[in-house]
């Protein structure tokens, strides 16, 4: 028995029917999929800017703690050389 060119129609048209609609089904996947993946990223981006301001600013800590060590270590020299004048100046008056 042969089938009607009618029904081969229908058949084919079923079946491209079947055909699109798992295309539809990953296609709506594939854009949920790039929804999730959108979010992930600017998540991390934020999280990526924040880390870097963080390192910033512990940069410019770690600049003021050296600058501050500097200033310290200056002031103690001159502090010692003060001290080894006075006691070059006691011992010259003795």
């Amino acid at each position: 028995m042969q089938n009607s060119p009618q029904h081969e129609l229908e058949q084919r048209i079923a079946l491209l029917t079947e055909y699109l609609t798992e295309i539809r089904r990953n296609m709506e996947k594939l854009i949920a999929d790039n929804h999730r993946m959108r979010e992930v990223v600017r998540i991390a981006e934020s999280e990526l800017r924040k880390r870097r301001d963080q390192a910033q600013q512990r940069e410019h800590e770690l600049e003021s703690l050296q600058n501050a060590r500097l200033e310290a270590k200056a002031r103690v020299e001159q502090v010692m050389e003060k001290v080894e004048e006075l006691m070059s100046g006691q011992d010259d008056a003795a």
